[in-house]
């Protein structure tokens, strides 16, 4: 998003457009600067999960970097042997599988929102 208003404030800016059109969308630029949205982690990888174990960080420790990061992990059956086989823990492992069940269910969530929203609750009439 952030990287959709910048372009659009360099063509903005390359087509000669007004002082006051610059400083409306610079305002949205900080805007979204407030909102935190520049600061995003990276996700943790799962050959970075793998890594940090091997290194012996502790459990809570991963996890917490991955929640902050807001990691999603859909993983399948050999990425979760290869995991299990590299001596990740299981409190790790099933964090990984819970932030995919919970991604899934805030999407069905948003997209149940949406269908209400566009047809409303005619249930009251």
């Amino acid at each position: 998003m952030l990287a959709n208003i910048i372009r659009a404030f360099k063509k903005l800016i390359e087509r000669g457009t007004s002082a006051s059109m610059l400083l409306v969308v610079s305002g949205l630029l900080t805007g979204c600067a407030a909102l935190g949205l520049e600061q995003t982690k990276p996700p943790v990888s799962v050959s970075e999960v793998i890594q940090m174990t091997e290194e012996g960080v502790p459990a809570e420790t991963i996890i917490h970097k991955m929640r902050d990061a807001k990691s999603v992990y859909r993983l399948d059956a050999a990425e979760l042997a290869q995991l299990h086989d590299r001596g990740v823990p299981d409190p790790i492992i099933n964090y990984m599988q819970q932030t995919y069940l919970d991604a899934v269910r805030r999407e069905q969530s948003r997209a149940d929102w949406n269908d209400w929203a566009m047809w409303g609750d005619y249930s009251v009439w």
